[in-house]
């Protein structure tokens, strides 16, 4: 594979980081500013008692750290060190 293409995707792949670690900590904020507005709403629209809820969004916070961490910021570090071993 051409270094050009390597370079594209190791970029693509570190700015999807980025703004996926500014997207959870945007949606954190907001979780902890609207929640006790939204859960009255969440329990009276889906019947989710208060502790499942916060286990539910606590496991998302959780998936989301995994999935950025694993599946973006990974292949992204692999593919930096891939560029830098090719350039010597």
């Amino acid at each position: 594979m051409e270094i050009q293409k390597l370079i594209l995707i190791r970029d693509f792949l570190f700015k999807t980081f980025i703004v996926g670690i500014v997207f959870a900590i945007l949606m954190f904020v907001m979780t902890v500013a609207l929640w006790d507005k939204w859960t009255g709403f969440v329990y009276a629209k889906f019947h989710i008692p208060y502790e499942d809820l916060g286990r539910l969004v606590f496991g998302f916070f959780l998936d989301l750290r995994l999935y950025l961490v694993f599946v973006v910021l990974v292949p992204a570090i692999a593919l930096h060190w891939l560029i830098k071993s090719q350039k010597i």
